[in-house]
């Protein structure tokens, strides 16, 4: 019988082994929370800045497919895309919803029918980082 016991070895884990792990469990996910909580903040950063950037880049299309004058207006956490001569807006976003804690900065990039931009700086923040977005004279959109 003995050596039956010897063959089969352990089935399960015992109550001490089992509070064990789960008061290290506790430990790794109390020292990474904070780590995953910074990490977020700064994906949501970077990803409003890729789509300024990305709705800027269009706006310059636009420009220069209908050959008329498009201006990228930003608010405090939104913007707008808007034709100059009538008024006619193409996109609007609001970054309220989906990323509450960035703000940008006041400013109105207007890029002309060939595609050129009086060259401007738009800065995309919030309470940890910041990230500039420059619009050069020749329309040229590059995150910094």
């Amino acid at each position: 019988m003995e050596k039956e016991m010897a063959k089969r070895g352990s089935q399960g884990l015992t109550l001490v082994e089992l509070i064990l792990c789960m008061a290290i469990l506790a430990v790794l996910l109390a020292i990474a929370s904070p780590l995953l909580a910074q990490f977020s903040t700064g994906y949501r950063l970077r990803a409003a800045t890729r789509e300024l950037a990305t709705d800027l880049q269009f706006a310059r299309l636009l420009a220069v497919k209908e050959n008329r004058n498009f201006q990228v207006i930003c608010g405090t956490n939104s913007y707008q895309v808007v034709r100059v001569n009538d008024g006619f807006v193409a996109k609007v976003r609001n970054f309220s919803a989906d990323y509450p804690d960035v703000a940008l900065s006041d400013s109105v990039v207007t890029f002309n029918s060939r595609g050129n931009a009086i060259a401007e700086t738009i800065t995309v923040s919030n309470f940890a980082a910041s990230k500039n977005i420059t619009v050069g004279s020749t329309g040229r959109v590059k995150l910094q």
